[in-house]
């Protein structure tokens, strides 16, 4: 059973000349993400399963240089090879260490590249991943008066230690969705037990492939979208983030 990700480490030896910590420490410190935020606070259905069957991977990589089109083809390469070795990765956590002048340390330029990735990746011919931007500057919507909401959660959510991407491999999240469906379904029976017309036309009903993403964000939200759930996420945040910057 393995404790947390399948390291991969791409250290460029400038790293600590610039000032940026080791491969070891960053892992240990996004592990603690992995485990207490998106598996004990229960944010994703399959995480706990596929970490202790080794199928998680994270492939760390310091860079120094701001250059996205080297960035998105190398990164997209070694993705590639990580996947063509363990043909059981189901999820990819590609973590970058940016150097402290990069622009990619503003969470929306970070997210631009994530599509540029994307292309990239899927330029190689290897088995599909849906892929997700994680950073440390994603934050609620800093509009007190608003009405918090499944969707105005989802940035505190990716608040991770350094710029992160989540791949999930296509073939998981369609078995995932299934059992989703599967559990709305169940819902709307009960709650229709009685009606034997709204029963015909569940029966007859075609669910939409976002049943999934719906069902998550809808059981994240009561776990931790407020009260006790919601402090204690953003306590466990807060820990995370400091020990991040003491690094």
């Amino acid at each position: 059973m393995f404790a947390g990700a399948r390291r991969h480490d791409l250290e460029d030896p400038r790293a600590a000349a610039a000032g940026l910590p080791t491969a070891g420490r960053l892992h240990a410190v996004h592990d603690r993400y992995l485990v207490e935020i998106v598996e004990q606070l229960g944010l994703c259905p399959f995480a706990r399963r596929s970490r202790e069957q080794g199928r998680v991977h994270r492939p760390l990589q310091h860079v120094l240089r701001d250059d996205d089109d080297q960035l998105a083809s190398s990164t997209a390469r070694w993705l590639q090879s990580i996947v063509a070795t363990h043909d059981d990765a189901e999820i990819l956590l590609p973590t970058f260490v940016f150097a402290r002048a990069h622009r990619h340390h503003d969470a929306e330029s970070f997210a631009g590249f994530v599509s540029q990735l994307r292309l990239a990746y899927d330029d190689t011919g290897a088995p599909g991943f849906f892929m997700v931007a994680f950073h440390p500057g994603f934050a609620p919507p800093a509009t007190p008066h608003r009405r918090s909401s499944p969707e105005t959660l989802v940035p505190l959510l990716r608040r991770t230690p350094d710029p992160v991407i989540q791949c999930v491999r296509i073939d998981v999240l369609e078995r995932a969705r299934v059992v989703a469906q599967q559990s709305a379904m169940t819902r709307l029976r009960d709650r229709f037990a009685g009606d034997t017309v709204m029963l015909a036309m569940l029966e007859r009903s075609v669910q939409a492939d976002s049943e999934l993403s719906a069902e998550i964000a809808r059981t994240n939200f009561d776990a931790v979208g407020a009260g006790d759930g919601r402090a204690e996420l953003e306590r466990r945040i807060a820990s995370i983030l400091t020990e991040r910057a003491a690094l």
